[in-house]
């Protein structure tokens, strides 16, 4: 077998990267080429479909996207980090909330929040609970330990996800927009190292990544996180970037050092010397292609001016947080992508040529999925969906996590999936949330994200400013799931376009499948919405005798400023917006949370995501349907009646009893 082979380059693209070289790569250039031209470095088959979404003049090509408040700017984003939780679950989960916690940082922005989505499979299989066990307990020692609070998250179980789990994380940072950082290398600078020793974690990280799982997959391709390092490097970096000195800043993910310095060059124009002999690493024989592919964590790359005072500066704030550094290189006119070894020339490539991998055209036609009628009486889909261990209390997963660490979090609101943090710096309040759909019909599985995460913001009186995403699927060489993911992201630009909502940035996790097993179309977004008026927030307490009332929702945007007013107003306790479970588990998920009961006469009890809001109220509101009240023991609905306390019971506990 052909080293090419070895690193997963199939032979279709490495003809078209000789074609590109009009030469074959030397053993060292092919290497660099297997991160580079992998699928989750290039993006080659999704780059073509996903840069069209609609924007509001966002910082193209950086690693968020942000939406603008008065003079500053919210950076957010979201990624996966499937494939290492598959076979490292802890250490995956932790480098997946380290690397997202980077992009933020990189730009300079302080990250302020995390979020996560969760995907397992069946909570009876004793893998499952494996999983989730050591990607929780990954996610908290990492976000707590670095001092950012964990304010919202989901999770969803399905056999689909037993041996494939699903950990798509999220964070949001703050920043002046005057203070921003951007990637894009100059001419004459040097390139500065910050942060852990390379090692030989993460090797092939990337590469990893871009193929289907299967019993051999290396475990040495999952990273190793560090977040005590993290957290002085959060703050190290918050300051250096600070520096006018500093003319860019890249974090070290997939594919260390390779992407980061290779992508700062190609943004900014200019050609690149790198001397792999200058980097600090964790062991003295390390082979070249290791230091330039290690995703060893807690590591920055910087271009400053060739000066020694600006050296000294960037000394001084190194050793202030007990960081290594090393100036490993430098940028200077050209195109060109030159490494050094103890003098030795190792390549020198075409930036062009390196980091434009060949981009792939995907299949799409119009499909039709049967979607079968449930002809359940009301009575079994009741019990059907108090017994869904995905309506149950994920308490045993949340509580894991500190959500008040840094004093922002405010009106937690653990089991809405809705994280509301007040920033001062800009005397208004933001929404977070987490919120994914799959289905065998991909349309309809971003519809379902799209408008349930629109609506729950309103319910909680905020309005939605901007999304970031991640779109995970099977295997992309399949011509099915090019057809789902094609439609898939058609659904989310009309959707972006038809609502004005800005896709800031986003994520694409391919090659989730495992053997025969493989995942169905799964959209997550993440959502931030913005509240300028504190009296808007929804925050009142339910009581016995309120009134249950429907808002018919004709008309989105109408519908919205209906609510703001009513929320403004006071006339409203709570809106509630109609998810998975329908309007009777919207409800009943509330009404829990307050230890009350309902008694209820409507329709269309369990029809998921509905348009219609529910309003709880204790005063008599214009153009709305009465269809209740406020009990304090009882489930009530048409002439089925169930015992609050037993329901209860199911609902917060279940999860507990299984788990253990």
């Amino acid at each position: 077998m052909k080293l090419y082979q070895k690193l997963n380059i199939s032979d279709f693209l490495y003809q078209k990267i000789v074609e590109k070289l009009k030469r074959e790569p030397n053993d060292f250039e092919t290497y660099l080429f297997s991160a580079m031209h992998s699928e989750h470095c290039g993006y080659m088959h999704s780059k073509k479909y996903i840069n069209d979404f609609y924007k509001e003049n966002n910082y193209e090509n950086e690693n968020s996207g942000c939406i603008r408040l008065k003079d500053y700017c919210i950076f957010f984003k979201m990624e996966s980090h499937n494939h290492p939780c598959a076979i490292e679950p802890y250490q995956g989960s932790m480098t997946g909330i380290g690397g997202i916690v980077r992009d933020i940082l990189s730009l300079g922005a302080k990250p302020i929040a995390l979020s996560n989505s969760l995907k397992f499979g069946l909570l009876d299989k004793s893998k499952t609970k494996y999983y989730i066990d050591e990607i929780t307990r990954g996610i908290a020692d990492y976000g707590n330990s670095i001092g950012v609070p964990t304010i919202t998250g989901e999770t969803i179980f399905d056999k689909r996800f037993n041996n494939l789990p699903i950990v798509n994380v999220l964070a949001l940072g703050i920043i002046k927009e005057n203070d921003i950082k951007l990637s894009s290398a100059k001419e004459d600078n040097l390139i500065i190292l910050l942060g852990s020793k390379t090692g030989v974690d993460g090797l092939n990280g990337a590469s990893f990544a871009s193929g289907v799982l299967n019993e051999n997959s290396d475990r040495q391709s999952v990273q190793i996180g560090d977040p005590y390092t993290k957290k002085r490097l959060i703050d190290a970096v918050i300051e250096i970037n600070k520096l006018k000195e500093i003319t860019a800043c890249q974090d070290l993910g997939a594919s260390g050092i390779l992407s980061s310095t290779s992508e700062m060059a190609y943004k900014g124009n200019c050609a690149v010397e790198l001397y792999l002999d200058k980097v600090h690493t964790q062991i003295e024989f390390i082979k070249p292609q290791e230091i330039m592919l290690s995703e060893s964590q807690e590591r920055m790359a910087f271009t400053i001016e060739n000066s020694i005072y600006a050296i000294e500066k960037f000394d001084k704030i190194a050793k202030k947080y007990e960081l290594d550094y090393s100036i490993i290189g430098k940028t200077k006119k050209g195109n060109t992508y030159e490494v050094y070894y103890n003098n030795q020339l190792l390549c020198s490539l075409d930036l062009a040529v390196l980091c434009e991998p060949y981009l792939f055209d995907l299949e799409k036609s119009e499909t039709k999925i049967l979607n079968m009628l449930d002809k359940k009486s009301n009575f079994e889909q009741f019990l059907a969906m108090i017994n869904d261990d995905n309506f149950s209390s994920k308490e045993f997963i949340y509580s894991q996590f500190d959500q008040e660490v840094q004093g922002r979090t405010s009106f937690s609101q653990k089991e809405n999936s809705i994280g509301i943090l007040y920033l001062k710096e800009i005397e208004s309040f933001i929404g977070l949330l987490n919120q994914t759909t799959f289905d065998n019909d991909p349309k309809k599985a971003v519809y379902n994200s799209f408008m349930s995460s629109y609506r729950k913001l309103i319910s909680f009186g905020f309005e939605l400013k901007g999304i970031t995403n991640c779109l995970n699927f099977a295997n992309p060489e399949n011509s099915l799931v090019q057809n789902d993911f094609r439609i898939a992201v058609d659904e989310l630009k009309r959707l972006s376009f038809l609502y004005k909502i800005p896709v800031v940035s986003g994520n694409v996790s391919f090659y989730n499948e495992k053997e025969d097993e493989k995942i169905p179309p799964t959209i997550t977004l993440g959502c931030v919405g913005v509240c300028e008026d504190k009296n808007r927030i929804a925050n009142s307490k339910i009581e016995k005798n309120d009134k249950i009332c429907i808002l018919e929702n004709d008309n989105e945007i109408k519908s919205k400023d209906i609510i703001f007013e009513l929320l403004k107003e006071k006339k409203v306790k709570k809106v509630i917006s109609i998810g998975q479970f329908g309007l009777i588990g919207s409800l009943l998920k509330e009404t829990l949370f307050y230890d009350l009961g309902f008694r209820i006469n409507y329709q269309n009890y369990f029809e998921p995501y509905q348009k219609d809001y529910i309003l709880i109220t204790n005063r008599e509101i214009e153009n709305t349907n009465l269809i209740g009240e406020i009990v304090d023991d009882k489930i009530v609905f048409d002439d089925i009646e169930f015992e609050k306390e037993k329901i209860k019971e199911i609902y917060f506990n279940k999860i507990n009893k299984k788990m253990k």
